[in-house]
């Protein structure tokens, strides 16, 4: 076997479609099918539950072999990647990942900081829930991230706990929940709620705050932008429970107020996330650095 057949093997795990491996490496399908004929050779086990391959589902082999196949070329391209970086320094290429939070109120000045440092550097951004982006870093598809999490531990990632960033209750300044100086998760429950989007962190934190305080939240509306969320509260359409980062600016404006919840003990922080094993760029090695030296790297590690 050798690169470009594992290449192919699980671009065709990913798409489904012969054709579209064909586009996405821009060559002919009769070469995909002798790439991946000649992989199942020299494996000697069947990888796809079909002869024709015309439905490209993988058998019990064909997906413990994507695993391995899957780290072999991401590190692949990472080690090319890493060789440009040398090649163009102070030029290359870095990938990070971030949550909406961070990406949104914390990145673009830190980027507007590395970009005057390294104008060189090209940046690729993805912003991603948590849990997606915390898989890409263990299949090396990205460099880092900065995610939002309550409790974040990982024997294969390298975890710098960052900034403190917990979930406040959100509403109008005019609300009447604004007036009150000892709020009740009662009280709280008797408004129509604003929610973010079930698969999120922030919505499982706030989930479980209101089964422990006993409540069922009234949800008006779930939406998966922060910022559409800020403006439906702004609006009255319901109160909500947002990261307090995210409002500082509109906290400091008088558009919106922010209240501490009762018996809430999130403990969220915005995290700094890398593989161990990955071998860091010069580019990635001084926006890491950066990052510390802008305060953002010295929580604890582990």
């Amino acid at each position: 076997m050798n690169l470009q057949q594992l290449k192919v093997f699980v671009l065709a795990v990913k798409l489904k479609s012969l054709s579209l491996v064909a586009a996405e490496l821009e060559i002919k399908q009769p070469t995909v099918t002798f790439h991946l004929n000649k992989l199942q050779d020299a494996c000697g086990v069947p990888l796809f539950i079909t002869q024709s391959y015309h439905v490209l589902q993988p058998t019990e082999e064909g997906w413990a072999l994507y695993r391995y196949a899957q780290q072999v070329t991401a590190l692949t391209h990472d080690m090319q990647a890493m060789m440009e970086g040398y090649r163009q320094q102070p030029g290359g290429v870095i990938a990070i990942g971030s949550t909406h939070t961070p990406a949104t109120y914390l990145l673009p000045e830190l980027l507007k900081a590395y970009k005057h440092e390294l104008p060189g550097v090209r940046i690729a951004l993805e912003v991603k829930t948590a849990p997606v982006l915390l898989e890409k870093i263990r299949h090396y598809e990205l460099d880092c991230g900065l995610v939002s999490y309550d409790k974040l531990e990982d024997n294969e990632l390298a975890v710098t706990a960052a900034l403190r960033d917990d979930l406040i209750l959100v509403c109008p300044p005019d609300h009447p929940l604004s007036m009150e100086k000892q709020l009740s998760p009662e009280r709280i429950a008797a408004y129509p709620f604003v929610s973010h989007e079930p698969e999120s962190v922030s919505r499982r934190l706030i989930d479980g705050w209101a089964r422990q305080s006993g409540i069922a939240m009234h949800l008006a509306m779930e939406v998966s932008s922060t910022e559409t969320m800020k403006e439906m509260i702004r609006s009255g359409l319901g109160i909500g429970i947002l990261s307090e980062l995210s409002i500082q600016r509109e906290i400091r404006q008088g558009t919106l107020v922010g209240l501490r919840l009762p018996g809430a003990s999130f403990g969220r922080r915005i995290y700094l996330v890398h593989h161990k094993k990955k071998l860091l760029s010069p580019a990635m090695q001084q926006f890491l650095a950066m990052l510390q030296r802008d305060g953002l790297g010295g929580g604890a590690h582990t």
